[in-house]
């Protein structure tokens, strides 16, 4: 199961792009991608932006290491 940080590389964005498309602080994508639990809320809105730009269906489950308050 891959990582936060590598679907974000593999979707080829940097971490502000990716908070900016999640409507996020670059700060949420960077405490996420580190294990720092997030809100439910914007995990969701990460992973969901994730899975558009790379053209899949990704549910928070499909994240390893992604920690959810």
């Amino acid at each position: 199961m891959p990582t936060l940080r590598q679907l974000r590389l593999e979707a080829r964005l940097s971490s502000t792009k990716l908070a900016r498309l999640a409507d996020v602080d670059r700060q949420t994508v960077v405490r996420a991608e580190s294990g720092v639990p997030v809100q439910d809320v914007k995990a969701y809105a990460i992973v969901t932006a994730l899975g558009k730009v790379l053209g899949r269906d990704l549910r928070l489950e499909d994240v390893d290491g992604l920690r959810i308050i």
